[in-house]
This record gives C-alpha cells, sequence and structure tokens, in this order.
C-alpha cells in the first residue's frame, strides 16, 4: 500500500491504491481547506507535491484549468481530485 508523507508534520498514512489525497490528509488527522466540501470546484485542497509526483493519477483537464484558474503551478494538484498510486510527500500553503 502506498504511503503518503505530509510536510512540514512529516505525519505519514498508509493508504489503499486508488485514495485520494484530500481523504489521505483527513485520515492523518490533518485539515484541508474546501468550500465545496470535495466536489471538484473550488480548488482550494490544491496540494503541492514534494515528490512523487509520478505516483499521483494523470491531470484531468478540469484540475488543469482549476490551478491556471487560482493561479496556481500546474505541477501542484487537487487533492479531491488526485488519486495516490504509490509513496509521495505533499504539503499546502497553510500546514
Amino acid at each position: 500500500m502506498p504511503i503518503v508523507t505530509f510536510f512540514p508534520s512529516q505525519k505519514t498514512i498508509q493508504v489503499p491504491s486508488g485514495t485520494l489525497l484530500f481523504d489521505a490528509a483527513k485520515m492523518a488527522g490533518l485539515p484541508v481547506a474546501s468550500s465545496c466540501g470535495a466536489d471538484n470546484i473550488c480548488g482550494k485542497c490544491n496540494m503541492q507535491v514534494l515528490s512523487g509526483a509520478e505516483n499521483l493519477s494523470n491531470q484531468e483537464p478540469t484540475e488543469i484549468s482549476l490551478l491556471q484558474r487560482d493561479k496556481n503551478s500546474t505541477a501542484d494538484r487537487i487533492s479531491c481530485m488526485t488519486q495516490v498510486l504509490g509513496d509521495c510527500v505533499v504539503t499546502t500553503r497553510y500546514w
């Protein structure tokens, strides 16, 4: 099972492959910004991938559009749209 590490807390959690980054953070007890309740609309649950980007699901056009709309790097990920397929390390601006 993939391991997700959250920086800077260094909290780690093992999750089943296919778990959303959003859900992994919640399971680790970390807050996740969201005004849409993970309905793929607000983009506030944006996370920066520090390592393991290749172990995440491919970006869909909707995700890229949300990142561009909010002037975030397209290397970032919208956590409610991103499945964990392998080990990764992520952070947000508010942790």
